[in-house]
């Protein structure tokens, strides 16, 4: 498996996909050198986790060598992973874990919004509709996303990865606890402050 795996993965001529399972059934064919299991894997959840790193990190191009990274680490530790149920939560701590790596190496990345007009919005737009005034603003004023997207690249990496985990992922409380490493009460207290610096940042659009 080499640096173009999330190219060969996500290309047509990849291996054929096995019936339907669900994920800990797909880990354990996995672990047993099943590669359509793997490549189903992949398919299932590399869109997230890309969305995950690129709003991390900023940029496409540190986006796609993290979900490639993520992606070569699975596959070399996969066999490995004692507990099948918790591939989901393993392959978020890598991507997550890989995200802090690379803010630590390089300048702090500007962030900005997907450039993505002929797609409708992104994911990240509308989990930012929830949070203001008027939804529509968000979706149709630019500048005020690139405001919400800059609040939350200035929040502290701890703080940044909770509420993208939850409020963009959709990850529950608990299971950002199992991705981070860390009790309930730190993923608690991380989402009161994100949200609270948030509000204080944003409060003209802020809803009532």
């Amino acid at each position: 498996m080499n640096t173009n795996l999330a190219t060969k993965l996500s290309a047509a001529g990849s291996p054929a996909s096995p019936p339907a399972h669900d994920e800990t059934e797909l880990v354990l064919l996995a672990q047993q050198g099943d590669q359509a299991a793997f490549h189903q894997l992949y398919r299932r959840c590399s869109r997230n986790l890309y969305s995950l790193a690129y709003h991390m990190l900023g940029n496409h191009q540190d986006a796609d060598e993290v979900l490639q990274e993520t992606f070569i680490r699975v596959f070399k530790n996969i066999a490995r992973l004692r507990s099948p149920e918790a591939f989901s939560s393993w392959v978020y701590q890598i991507t997550v874990n890989l995200c802090m790596d690379h803010r630590k190496m390089r300048a702090r990345a500007r962030w900005q919004p997907l450039d993505n007009e002929d797609e409708g919005p992104s994911q990240f737009e509308l989990a930012t509709t929830k949070w203001v005034r008027n939804p529509h603003q968000v979706l149709e004023n630019k500048e005020l996303l690139s405001e919400i997207t800059g609040a939350i690249a200035d929040l502290p990496e701890q703080q940044k990865a909770v509420i993208l985990m939850h409020e963009v992922e959709g990850l529950s409380k608990k299971m950002i606890a199992e991705v981070l490493k860390c009790s309930l009460v730190t993923v608690r207290t991380n989402l009161h402050h994100a949200r609270k610096k948030l509000r204080k940042r944003l409060h003209m659009y802020l809803k009532a």
